[in-house]
C-alpha cells in the first residue's frame, strides 16, 4: 500500500492529538537532567510536539503555497495582520508577561490553523476528515468510561508519565480531555454537525460520532452546548428552506425534524441538564430589568463591566492577550469582588466580541469579523450542512470565550480549514461561483 496518501492525514491526526491539554512530567524530568538546565515553563504536548509538527506539515505542503494564496489571499493577510497586532498589543500591554505569554499560545494555534489548511487537500480530506472522527470517538469512548467509573484517565495517563491539567473528576462538572464542559459541549455540537454532513462518506463512523457527540452535550450538563445546537438547528432549517423548493419536501423536512425534536425531549426530560434549562427558562420569563439579569447570571454583570470600562476608556490596541480580567476587574466598582489574582487570570468576559473588543481594541475586534466574513461569506451558496460545524463553534464563542482551550481551538482550526478546503479546492466549481472567490 502507497505510504504517500496517508501523510497528510496522519499529520492532521498529529496535529488534533497534540493540541490535547496534557503536560510531559516525566520528558520534562529527563530533559533537564540531561541538559543540566531547568526550563521556565511545564513541557506539554501542544509547546513540544505541535509547532514542530505544524512546521514539517507546511513544509511537505508547500508547493501548495500558490494554490492557497490565490483563493484565500485576502482573508489571510487580514488574520497577519490581527496576529501582528496582539503581539504589538500585548508588548505595550500593562501586564505584558502575561499577554506575551498567551500571545506566544494563540501562535501555535495560528501555526496549526495554516498546518490544518495546508494538509487537507483533495488528496487527503476525506482520509483526514475520518481520522478526526475516529480520534474524537475513540476520547469520548475513554470519558464515557471515566465518567461510568471503569477506568480513570489521569490515572492512566500518569503510567505513560503525562499529566492532564484540569480535569474535573467524576460527581462534578464533566470535562475530560477538554478543560471546561463549556467547549466540551459546544465541540461536541460542531462534531454532531460534522458527523451528519459526512454520513454518506462514512455511515458507520459517523454514525458512531452522531451518537458520542450527543451523549456527550447531555454528560456535560451544558446550556451553553443546548443553546448552541438549537441556534445552529434554527439557521440550518432556514438555509435548507431557502434551496427547496417543492411543497412535498418541505412538508418532509419539517415533519423529519419536528419528530427529531420530539423524541429527544421525550427521552431526555428527566436529565438534570434538560432540568436545569427549564428552570433558567422560567426565570427569564420573570426578568423585568437588566439587574435582573444580574441576579440570576455573573456573567450578565460582566457583561456591563465591559461595556462601561470600554466606553469609559475606548480601547485601541487594547489590553493584551488573556488581560481582560486584569482590565475590567482591577477598575470597575461594580465587580471588586472579581479583583483577585484567581478570578482576574481565570475569568473574561463570557463573550467572544466583548473580550476581542477590550483585548485587542477596536481596531482588532474589526479585523476579526472582517475576517469572519469573509470566511462564512461563500458558506451562503454552498451546502447547508457543510457550514454548520464552523457556525457552531462561532456560535459557542459569541455565547462564552473559550480561545484559551486549546484543544478547542484545534477542532474550532480543523472546521475552519475544512470547510475552506472542500469550498475552494475540492467542490469549488460546484459550490462558489467564480466572482465569489476571495482574491
Amino acid at each position: 500500500m502507497p505510504i504517500k496518501p496517508w501523510i497528510n492525514p496522519l499529520l492532521v491526526g498529529l496535529l488534533i492529538l497534540f493540541s490535547l491539554p496534557l503536560k510531559l512530567p516525566a520528558l520534562q524530568h529527563w530533559l533537564e537532567n540531561l541538559l543540566s538546565i531547568t526550563f521556565p515553563v511545564r513541557l506539554s504536548l501542544y509547546t513540544f510536539f505541535l509547532p514542530p509538527t505544524a512546521l514539517l506539515c507546511l513544509f511537505w505542503n508547500r508547493d501548495r503555497i500558490t494554490e492557497i494564496w490565490d483563493k484565500l489571499r485576502l482573508p489571510l493577510i487580514i488574520l497577519a495582520f490581527l496576529f501582528s497586532w496582539m503581539w504589538l498589543g500585548a508588548i505595550i500591554s500593562d501586564y505584558s508577561a502575561l499577554a506575551l505569554k498567551h500571545s506566544g499560545r494563540y501562535s501555535i494555534m495560528l501555526l496549526t490553523f495554516l498546518a490544518l489548511l495546508f494538509a487537507l487537500d483533495g488528496n487527503s480530506i476525506k482520509k483526514s476528515g475520518q481520522i478526526f472522527t475516529a480520534i474524537y470517538v475513540f476520547l469520548m469512548a475513554l470519558t464515557f468510561l471515566d465518567w461510568h467509573g471503569k477506568l480513570s484517565i489521569p490515572g492512566s495517563l500518569s503510567d505513560y508519565g503525562l499529566h492532564i491539567d484540569l480535569y474535573i473528576k467524576r460527581g462534578s462538572d464533566t470535562s475530560s480531555f477538554f478543560e471546561n464542559r463549556n467547549p466540551y459541549a459546544v465541540a461536541s455540537v460542531a462534531v454532531f454537525f460534522w458527523s451528519l454532513a459526512n454520513l454518506r462518506h462514512s455511515l458507520f463512523l459517523s454514525s458512531l460520532g452522531i451518537g458520542a457527540a450527543l451523549y456527550s452535550i447531555i454528560l456535560t450538563g451544558s446550556r451553553n452546548g443546548i443553546l448552541t445546537l438549537l441556534i445552529c438547528l434554527l439557521f440550518l432549517l432556514y438555509l435548507i428552506f431557502r434551496q427547496i423548493r417543492t411543497q412535498s419536501t418541505v412538508f418532509a423536512v419539517v415533519l423529519a425534524i419536528s419528530f427529531a425534536v420530539g423524541m429527544s425531549f421525550y427521552f431526555l426530560q428527566s436529565q438534570a441538564l434538560i432540568s436545569r434549562t427549564k428552570i433558567s427558562f422560567n426565570k427569564l420569563l420573570n426578568v423585568e430589568s437588566y439587574k435582573d439579569l444580574e441576579k440570576l447570571d455573573i456573567r450578565f454583570t460582566i457583561f456591563r463591566a465591559a461595556l462601561e470600562s470600554g466606553m469609559a476608556n475606548p480601547p485601541i490596541l487594547g489590553s493584551g492577550t488573556k488581560t481582560f480580567g486584569h482590565e475590567v476587574f482591577g477598575k470597575t466598582k461594580d465587580v471588586a469582588y472579581l479583583n483577585d489574582p484567581n478570578y482576574k487570570d481565570r475569568f473574561n468576559s463570557h463573550n467572544f466580541l466583548l473580550t476581542i473588543w477590550i483585548e485587542m481594541g477596536l481596531v482588532g475586534l474589526i479585523a476579526t469579523l472582517m475576517f469572519l466574513w469573509l470566511w462564512f461569506r461563500p458558506a451562503l451558496r454552498g451546502p447547508p450542512l457543510l457550514m454548520m460545524p464552523m457556525l457552531a463553534v462561532c456560535v459557542g464563542q459569541i455565547l462564552d470565550y473559550f480561545i484559551w482551550e486549546i484543544f478547542f481551538m484545534a477542532f474550532q482550526s480543523f472546521f475552519f480549514a475544512h470547510f475552506a478546503s472542500s469550498i475552494y479546492f475540492v467542490n469549488g466549481k460546484n459550490n462558489v461561483r467564480p466572482s465569489e472567490e476571495i482574491d
